[in-house]
């Protein structure tokens, strides 16, 4: 499947995601699962897929490479806003309508990386070994749904119409597409391949912040038990496409 059209399915992933959020609305134990389900996928895809895909360059460049991904996302979350807006969710659950407005505007920031990253991942996601790999593609489907979900959620609060809360999480997962023209024009032009290992273990390692925050944040204010057992469905499915693969 083209990189190009994996990221309109992401971004369509989205987009159910925010229109469930808009017809009928999830419960916060709900979205919880779906929170730690794709944060399991997440951190599997990197454990799983991109290091081993990566085992030919130096241990210590693959942990600076990680730390790198993960870092950069830290300090995003830390001093902007969230990247992710389903793993930030019970960070703003408790807000009043006022700060909501805020809000929007600082998850533009932090979601517009984020979702950038996302399209860089399935540009050279294709590149993980010999055969094709769709472990990226079908993590970030999976994780763009709760994604989507929790925006639209995001943005009814702050005040936004229905219509232009969609259309917004529409606009801003867009920046998807941006990613991978760099990734699909840019990154795979280096004519070393360690290169576009590099960048993957990159994000790899925002991945990986991801999921930690996910689940460490949702196992705070809900079941410990249901958090772990959807994050392991999450990894256990992972498992299996690499074994498939």
């Amino acid at each position: 499947m083209p990189t190009f059209i994996q990221n309109i399915l992401s971004v369509i992933s989205a987009g159910l995601g925010a229109c469930l959020a808009i017809g009928i609305g999830v419960s916060h134990n709900q979205l919880c699962a779906l929170i730690s389900f794709a944060a399991g996928t997440l951190l599997g895809t990197t454990l799983f897929h991109i290091i081993p895909e990566s085992a030919s360059i130096h241990p210590a460049a693959i942990a600076i490479a990680l730390g790198s991904g993960y870092l950069l996302f830290h300090l995003i979350s830390r001093y902007v806003f969230h990247v992710c807006p389903a793993c930030s969710a019970s960070h703003v659950e408790e807000q009043t309508s006022e700060s909501f407005k805020s809000i929007a505007i600082l998850l533009t920031i932090g979601l517009s990386i984020h979702s950038t990253m996302d399209g860089m991942a399935l540009a050279l996601g294709k590149n993980l070994g010999e055969h094709p790999d769709h472990s990226v593609f079908l993590t970030i489907l999976i994780h763009k749904f709760p994604e989507g979900l929790a925006l639209c959620s995001l943005l009814l609060k702050s005040g936004y119409s229905k219509i232009r809360a969609l259309l917004v999480t529409i606009t801003l997962e867009l920046s998807t597409l941006l990613g991978w023209f760099l990734g699909a024009f840019i990154l795979t032009n280096y004519p070393a391949h360690h290169y576009i290992d590099l960048a993957m273990l990159h994000i790899g390692g925002g991945f990986a912040y991801l999921a930690v925050h996910a689940v460490i944040n949702e196992a705070r204010k809900h079941s410990p038990k249901v958090v772990v057992g959807f994050f392991a469905a999450g990894v256990g499915l992972m498992i299996l496409t690499s074994v498939i693969h």
